[in-house]
């Protein structure tokens, strides 16, 4: 192995790890977003929906995790190409699915599990769509050069 692809796969690997920060954030975000939704009772009235921003811990904490998690997601953006990082997103559902039923007690039934695991699914095939090896350039089409007449 080249020092130039262990360099590349270190690069990956932190990009990736970045990425999936990104993803695992927003889902805190949501989680901590309903949990302080919940405590304002059924149906609030938009007012103090908006106000919870400020006025609820869970609902701040949701809007914080949102905020930091986009930033991870930038730099992960600049690592990674967006056809390959964007996808992966989908993790989060996965993960927000697990947060909701351990932390908020939601059922998450059969079909839902189904369409979950076909969504690891999804985000396995893509995440070995990745080339390790590969630099930008390799990757880039070439430019057709006219013979000389």
């Amino acid at each position: 192995m080249s020092p130039r692809s262990t360099k590349g796969r270190w690069t990956m690997i932190i990009a990736l790890a970045i990425l999936l920060l990104a993803i695992a954030l927003g889902a805190v975000g949501q989680i901590c977003l309903k949990a302080g939704i919940s405590q304002l009772g059924f149906k609030p009235p938009p007012p103090k929906v908006l106000a919870s921003i400020f006025t609820n811990i869970w609902v701040f904490m949701g809007f914080f995790c949102y905020g930091t998690s986009s930033l991870f997601y930038i730099v992960a953006l600049s690592r990674l190409d967006l056809s390959y990082a964007y996808p992966m997103i989908a993790l989060g559902y996965v993960m927000v699915t697990f947060l909701a039923w351990r932390f908020l007690h939601e059922v998450v039934p059969g079909l839902r599990l189904a369409g979950l695991a076909i969504i690891l699914i999804g985000v396995t095939v893509m995440a070995m769509s990745y080339r390790t090896g590969a630099s930008a350039e390799a990757v880039q089409p070439q430019a057709i050069q006219a013979e000389p007449r």
